[in-house]
């Protein structure tokens, strides 16, 4: 009688633990889902804007010197190697690294 008493209480206390741990396992698989779609969002919205900037219009090496004093076998292998993109690229980094350096020290000087 004391052994079905026992049997009862463990099976009841594995199924209790399994249900909050079933509970536990939801929970933090709906946390997982929402974070991944805010996630999802902002890198869709990076995208959009990182799509919407035409790189072409803004190469490096039409701003950077007198290019065309270059031999033209130069000039072609730095525009196959895609030097002014990498350039275009490395600027506007720099420009978004020091714009963002100023939004910190605007609320912390406040």
């Amino acid at each position: 009688m004391i052994n079905k008493i026992i049997d009862f209480c463990s099976t009841f206390w594995d199924t209790l633990v399994s249900f909050f741990d079933w509970i536990y396992e939801g929970i933090l698989y709906i946390q997982f889902e929402i974070c991944y779609l805010f996630l999802d969002v902002f890198f869709s919205i990076i995208e959009v804007i990182i799509s919407s900037i035409d790189f072409v219009q803004f190469t490096a090496l039409d701003s950077f010197g007198k290019w065309n004093v270059l031999p033209d076998q130069i000039l072609y292998i730095l525009y196959k190697l895609n030097i002014a993109q990498c350039l275009t690229m490395l600027a506007s980094a720099c420009i978004i690294r020091l714009t963002l350096n100023l939004i910190p020290a605007a609320f912390t000087r406040v």
